[in-house]
């Protein structure tokens, strides 16, 4: 088995990298996580047994002969927990760590963190059609924010020889020079 995660704010390209992951690589299921608007109590419950199974289900599946692609995956919790959410999802963020890290005792798991630094090419992003996320505001700003976020939670992150972030900065770069940038990077670790 082999993982492959696409994070970031919004913005950045990660649906579409995804999916373009999905149709170009055999064997592969692509999985887009939820967001869950539920809060409080009640949303940390349900949002902790959530990502505890699919780590349950990752690590039965850990000798299986197949690829999965995630868009977006607990890193996007944590983030959206830290800035929107009334409920602290840190210590379960740190035991999903723990679980990944685990996972990748067997498993190739490859984090791509992308990113969006010009903020003009942002604010177009920005202004296409999205769903709302939550209490999360569409705009350069929070979508600047996020991105912090998601640096610090990265830069904390301990890897491993299986366990790879790459940061990839999407601003003046095709949807297609990103993929090949991802492809070329998965290809070398193969």
């Amino acid at each position: 088995m082999r993982i492959t995660i696409i994070e970031g704010a919004r913005g950045t390209g990660k649906s579409t990298i995804a999916s373009k992951l999905r149709q170009k690589t055999s064997d592969t299921t692509l999985i887009n996580f939820t967001g869950f608007s539920e809060d409080g109590q009640n949303g940390l419950l349900k949002v902790t047994d959530y990502y505890c199974n699919w780590m349950i289900f990752f690590n039965r599946m850990r000798n299986h002969k197949s690829n999965f692609v995630f868009d977006r995956f607990y890193f996007s919790e944590s983030v959206y927990s830290l800035l929107y959410k009334d409920y602290s999802f840190i210590g379960v963020y740190r035991s999903l760590n723990d679980m990944l890290i685990d996972l990748s005792d067997e498993v190739v798991i490859d984090i791509f963190f992308l990113t969006v630094n010009d903020e003009e090419v942002l604010k177009q992003r920005l202004l296409r059609d999205k769903v709302p996320f939550g209490k999360a505001e569409e705009s350069v700003q929070q979508s600047l924010v996020q991105q912090s976020t998601y640096r610090h939670l990265f830069q904390n992150l301990d890897g491993n020889e299986n366990l790879k972030i790459h940061t990839i900065d999407t601003s003046h770069i095709s949807i297609d020079e990103v993929y090949n940038k991802i492809v070329e990077k998965l290809e070398d670790r193969s």
